[in-house]
């Protein structure tokens, strides 16, 4: 049980960090690169820079060896990969840049680039490094002051969810006067990490997405930047069995009470939104994308 809890809480890091990538890659246009606040130069050419906003896929597992230019990683499914990790890919640990020899065989990585599925390989672009102090935390947070899952029922006379957790734990968790609900993630990914959760966190200065956006605050070229739109606010009336949810919450008489909640609809293929028929258990999911172990290419959490 440990074990599955523990792949849980490193599967919901890495859709946390797909999710705040891609919403970077979706506010990207045309033009000039732009000066992130870490002084790297964004774009394609600039360093950490992803080409046309492509992050490449995630791979996950337990570092079993480090060398100068490439770790090697063992998933939850007993693959073995090695990932090369060239000057220009960024490696990120608690939102802070770290270099390679930084990171430990034992630690928990997810790295995002250029994945060979057959030869178990990959061209890292990113690299998020977790190690056992942050990967405990985060178990021991979640379903106490974050959850992330998928709701398989809900008591509106009662006030009440039941989710099921990314670590696929059942858990009804409570409602109030005091519960917000968003539509998407974006304006709780922020509070979710603070609450304990792990997210891929390399969202400061330094490299750019390329199309002309960089991942930090600074000059622009081409023009000013646009503010992202505000989160849409929902109701309860507005969620739905098949939903995936993120949200920040506290422990009231033994329960958790969710403070802020974002919501966002199960992703199917073709990138059409879909929820299972009323009764229907959902698959365990979170942003849409199937919680299951990452032993290669998979999809990242879906656009808000």
């Amino acid at each position: 049980m440990r074990n599955l809890f523990r792949t849980g809480v490193l599967v919901a890091a890495c859709l946390l960090l797909t999710s705040g990538l891609r919403l970077q890659a979706q506010r990207g246009g045309g033009g000039g690169g732009q000066r992130g606040g870490g002084g790297q130069t964004g774009g394609q050419g600039g360093r950490g820079g992803f080409g046309g906003g492509q992050m490449g896929q995630p791979v996950q597992g337990t570092v079993t060896a480090v060398t100068s230019d490439k770790l090697t990683i063992k998933t939850v499914a007993g693959d073995s990969y090695d990932i090369t990790v060239t000057a220009t890919a960024r490696i990120m640990k608690a939102g802070q840049q770290i270099k390679l020899s930084d990171v430990k065989p034992g630690d928990n990585v997810t790295a995002m680039g250029t994945v060979d599925a057959a030869k178990k390989t990959v061209q890292a672009m990113m690299v998020n490094d977790i190690d056992a102090a942050m990967l405990a935390k985060a178990m021991e947070n979640m379903g106490k002051t974050y959850i992330i899952g998928t709701v398989a029922a809900i008591d509106a006379v009662n006030l009440k969810l039941t989710v099921l957790r990314s670590d696929k734990v059942s858990q009804v968790i409570a409602l109030d006067d005091g519960t917000s609900f968003q539509r998407g993630t974006r304006g709780v990914m922020a509070d979710v990490t603070a609450a304990g959760a792990l997210t891929g966190g390399g969202m400061g200065g330094g490299g750019g997405m390329g199309g002309g956006r960089g991942m930090g605050g600074g000059r622009q070229g081409g023009g000013a930047q646009a503010a992202p739109p505000a989160p849409v606010n929902i109701t309860l009336a507005d969620i739905k069995v098949g939903d995936s949810v993120m949200a920040t919450g506290t422990l009231k008489n033994g329960a958790f009470t969710v403070l802020k909640m974002g919501v966002t609809e199960p992703l199917v293929e073709g990138g059409a939104r879909n929820r299972p028929p009323q009764g229907q258990t959902p698959p365990a999911a979170d942003s849409g994308t199937p919680m299951t172990p990452i032993t290669a290419p998979m999809p990242g959490a879906p656009p808000e």
